[in-house]
């Protein structure tokens, strides 16, 4: 089962949570073996300027070619700031790109992750380098809202409830699954995870405004759900 099959899934009323906590589970495996296979360290302060300056430079280029997000501009740089005061956990080899899209359930052994080649729009050398695993977390959560964004795309006429249950349903699994895998206590609104899934949601609505124009919206509800979405205290 991959993300397109979904889409069609929801429109029935699809539960997905179990799939969703074993997915979580499988995506925790698999940071826990590369972190045993290649070497971790600990964040820098010239690591958190380079994201930094990713996620400045990202934010530009949105405000030049998707006008709505310049609006959100002060809100999307506050939830940046939280996320660079604190504390970091080491860095490590990620995936890089990881969606339903990049994930297959087989038979009789569960969630595979696949393509593990980084994000598109990152140059080469930076594909390989030591990251945050909390990036591919807010991938597959940034996934989830896109299965429920493309029903409301696809049907206008449904009632967007169900598709943000189902959303919040996955995502809520998804986490508890990872975080029961790896030990920790993970919170979705934990600054550093909400701050690179809202980078995430500005890489998309450049990448929509430039390929699909008419799925703009979909990150656009995102990055407005997540600068009003008060991070947790930790």
């Amino acid at each position: 089962m991959r993300g397109a099959s979904l889409s069609w899934r929801l429109h029935g009323g699809y539960d997905f949570r179990s799939q969703a906590r074993a997915l979580g589970t499988a995506t925790a495996e698999v940071h826990l073996a590369l972190a045993q296979r290649f070497p971790t360290r600990t964040a820098l302060e010239s690591d958190r300027a380079a994201v930094a300056e990713t996620w400045a430079r990202r934010l530009a280029i949105a405000i030049a070619e998707v006008p709505d997000v310049g609006g959100r501009r002060d809100a999307v740089e506050t939830v940046y700031r939280r996320a660079l005061e604190v504390e970091w956990p080491p860095l490590q080899r990620i995936h890089g790109d990881l969606h339903l899209g990049q994930v297959l359930q087989v038979p009789g052994q569960g969630w595979v992750l696949l393509d593990f080649e980084g994000e598109p729009l990152r140059p080469m050398p930076e594909r390989t380098r030591h990251d945050l695993s909390m990036r591919d977390v807010a991938g597959m959560l940034r996934s989830f809202d896109y299965v429920a964004g493309s029903i409301r795309l696809d049907d206008p006429e449904r009632s967007p409830d169900a598709a943000r249950a189902w959303a919040r349903d996955a995502r809520d699994a998804f986490v508890a699954g990872y975080a029961g895998t790896t030990g920790s206590d993970l919170d979705p609104r934990h600054p550093l995870l909400a701050a690179l899934e809202l980078d995430k949601a500005v890489y998309e609505a450049i990448y929509e405004a430039r390929n699909r124009p008419t799925w703009v919206a979909i990150p656009l509800r995102a990055i407005a759900r997540l600068v009003e979405r008060p991070a947790a205290v930790v």
